[in-house]
C-alpha cells in the first residue's frame, strides 16, 4: 500500500504593511495671452533656374572723351557810326536874390598901339583870363591793341592845390568814331592815334556855378598835345 507524501514546510514570517496611496495635485500655472487675429498670407515660392550661360570677354577697354562742336556761322555787319551831339548839362540854381547896382557902360574906340614882337609869342589874352587849366600827360606804355594811355587832368590856373569837383568829361574824335566819358578828377584812357575834342565841365563846390572848358588833344605815337580853347561864357575867379 503507497506511502502517503508527507510535506513539511518551514515558516517564515512575512509581514505585511497596510499601504495608503494619497494623491496631491501640482497647479502649474501659465499666462494666457488673447491677441487680435490678423490674416497673414504666404506665398507659394517657386525656384526659378537659368541655365544656358555664355561668358562674353571684352579686351582693350579704353575711355576716350569725345568733343564735339556745332559750328556756326557768324556774320559781322558794316559798323555805322553813331554821332551824338548837342550834349547840354541843366543845372538848376536856387539863390538868394541880392540888390546889385550896375553903371552904364560905354564903349570908346581908340586906336591900338602896337605890340612888341615879344609878347606876340605869349598865350592868347583870352586863355589867361580862364579859371580852369588842361593838361595832357601819356604812359610810356602800349596797351594789346597799340594804343595811347592818356591822362587829363584840371586844375584852377589861380589856386593849383585846390580841389575841383569835376562833374563830366567828354571826349570824342572829330571823325565821330569815338566817344566817352568820365567824372574822375584824373581821366585815364587809352586811346588810339588820332585828333580830339576835348571838353570838361567842373566847379568849386556844389554852391559855384558850373565852369566848361573846351580844348583839342592830339595823340600820336610819339607825343600827346593839349591846346586849350577859350570860352566866353567863363568868369575869373
Amino acid at each position: 500500500m503507497p506511502r502517503p507524501a508527507v510535506i513539511r514546510t518551514n515558516w517564515v514570517d512575512h509581514w505585511v504593511t497596510n499601504t495608503t496611496e494619497i494623491q496631491l495635485q501640482l497647479n502649474r500655472f501659465v499666462t494666457e495671452y488673447h491677441t487680435n487675429a490678423t490674416i497673414h498670407f504666404h506665398t507659394n515660392y517657386v525656384d526659378l533656374f537659368t541655365t544656358n550661360l555664355v561668358s562674353r570677354t571684352v579686351t582693350n577697354m579704353l575711355v576716350l572723351d569725345a568733343v564735339q562742336t556745332n559750328f556756326v556761322q557768324a556774320y559781322q555787319t558794316n559798323l555805322k557810326t553813331l554821332n551824338l551831339t548837342n550834349w547840354t548839362t541843366v543845372l538848376a540854381f536856387r539863390t538868394n536874390w541880392v540888390t546889385k547896382p550896375l553903371t552904364n557902360l560905354v564903349e570908346i574906340e581908340t586906336p591900338r598901339e602896337a605890340v612888341p614882337s615879344r609878347t606876340a609869342a605869349s598865350s592868347s589874352p583870352a586863355l589867361d583870363t580862364e579859371p580852369l587849366a588842361m593838361q595832357a600827360t601819356r604812359s610810356l606804355r602800349l596797351t594789346n591793341g597799340n594804343q595811347i594811355e592818356v591822362q587829363l587832368t584840371v586844375t584852377w590856373k589861380r589856386a593849383p592845390a585846390t580841389p575841383v569837383q569835376v562833374q563830366q568829361w567828354r571826349i570824342e574824335r572829330e571823325d565821330g568814331s569815338f566817344l566817352c566819358f568820365g567824372q574822375d578828377p584824373q581821366f585815364k584812357r587809352a586811346l588810339p592815334a588820332g585828333t580830339y575834342k576835348v571838353s570838361v565841365k567842373a566847379q568849386r563846390d556844389a554852391k559855384s556855378p558850373l565852369l566848361a572848358v573846351l580844348g583839342t588833344l592830339t595823340v600820336t605815337p610819339r607825343e600827346v598835345l593839349l591846346e586849350q580853347h577859350p570860352t566866353r561864357s567863363n568868369s575869373s575867379i
